[in-house]
């Protein structure tokens, strides 16, 4: 079963219109060595105000890719912008939520956000 967007105000979908700018976007972007450049993505969401996104593999509709261009890990010697493979919603439900919160407390701190 493919993996649903729970949409929330911390993640906004990419329009259609710009997808293939944001595809060439991510892949000059991705370091030559990045384990992403041999996965066929389409870019579904985008984290407000951040460079994380959510990629949908284009071969396979079960799986989600993370990627945050934010953050960095190191793979096999090589620095590389941040990825996880999600393969399961609880997993996708855990992100979602926990952006969730980032930017509520983004906001508070803003002072946009009353309770």
């Amino acid at each position: 079963m493919a993996l649903r967007i729970k949409w929330n105000d911390a993640w906004e979908p990419i329009p259609l219109e710009f997808a293939s700018d944001v595809i060439e976007r991510i892949r000059e972007d991705l370091q030559a060595s990045h384990p992403l450049r041999d996965v066929c993505f389409f870019p579904a969401a985008k984290l407000w105000r951040r460079w994380r996104y959510l990629l949908e593999d284009d071969n396979d509709p079960n799986i989600l890719w993370l990627l945050d261009m934010d953050e960095k890990k190191r793979i096999r010697g090589k620095t590389c912008y941040w990825f996880k493979k999600l393969e399961s919603q609880d997993d996708l439900d855990r992100i979602l939520d926990e952006d969730l919160q980032w930017w509520i407390q983004y906001m508070k701190d803003a002072g946009a956000w009353e309770e």
